[in-house]
């Protein structure tokens, strides 16, 4: 289980650092949030609460993470695209793509230091 919690998170980091420049990219270039773009943050979400499954059932095995911040990273990168949607659902598409970009990169990010404070 630890293989497939490791596994997840580089596909996590870099699905998300994808997304995320994608999306900077379609900004830069003028357009507005996509079907192909939201159905790709729909992924990403679901990609981030089975790396937190995983997690979880690390955690009942008997798994410990040497930081404790390791489950704030978890926590905040499945709440923080629903609350960007919940923000975001009624405003301009060009707007709300920009600001999923940067929260696309800011979860590759929390990937990134979940990764440095679950290894131990």
């Amino acid at each position: 289980m630890h293989l497939i919690h490791d596994r997840l998170s580089l596909s996590v980091m870099i699905f998300w650092a994808a997304v995320g420049l994608w999306g900077v990219f379609a900004f830069v270039r003028g357009g507005g949030l996509s079907g192909s773009i939201a159905g790709a943050l729909a992924i990403g979400q679901a990609l981030v609460v089975v790396q937190v499954l995983a997690g979880v059932v690390l955690v009942a095995l008997g798994g410990r993470p040497p930081e404790t911040t390791h489950y704030l990273y978890g926590v905040t990168g499945i709440l923080v695209l629903p609350f960007a949607w919940s923000f975001l659902k009624e405003r301009d598409q060009r707007q709300a793509l920009i600001v999923y970009s940067l929260l696309a990169l800011f979860i590759a990010g929390l990937a990134i230091r979940g990764m440095t404070t679950g290894q131990g």
